[in-house]
């Protein structure tokens, strides 16, 4: 979140449990930026991410290019009259760039909404359940006009501090 910006709401929240992260199936998220898809302007997203049981390499962890947050949003995800869509196609990442991101159950993970990161399917024998939740500044910013996901008011403050 942007320094002096102490106002924040939750945008949405995903538990990912049976579909995504399963023993043995699971499912890949490619690469991509929180702030692709929930744009404010400025950029404010932050992703939390909880490891509800230990995340590793094997069962599907996330995975992020170092310092890719400093780069600035690539894509954005739009919603116009002929429906949804990204404004430029996907780049192509080095998967040598990328690093895992293990942690035990319990970790916080937080994610710049400019980071660029992703998961790989679960390849072991366990399940890897985490819950996901995104914030935005409501101080400062706006709620992007143009996202795919509509607000028809401006989000309310959970808190301030």
């Amino acid at each position: 979140m942007s320094p002096g910006h102490a106002l924040m709401c939750l945008v949405n929240g995903n538990l990912y449990f049976s579909i995504s992260q399963q023993p043995g199936i699971g499912g890949e998220v490619v690469p991509h930026q929180d702030n692709s898809f929930l744009h404010t302007e400025p950029t404010t997203c932050t992703g939390l991410w909880v490891a509800l049981e230990d995340a590793t390499a094997v069962n599907g962890c996330l995975w992020a290019i170092p310092r890719s947050h400093r780069n600035g949003l690539v894509r954005r995800f739009l919603r116009g009259e002929q429906g949804v869509y990204f404004d430029q196609p996907s780049p192509s990442y080095e998967q040598s760039d990328f690093v895992p991101i293990e942690v035990k159950a319990g970790s916080l993970v937080l994610i710049h909404g400019d980071l660029i990161h992703q998961s790989f399917e679960n390849q072991s024998p366990k399940s890897r359940h985490a819950y996901s939740v995104h914030a935005v500044d409501t101080v400062g910013c706006k709620w992007s006009l143009d996202n795919w996901m509509r607000r028809k008011v401006d989000p309310e403050p959970l808190f301030s501090c």
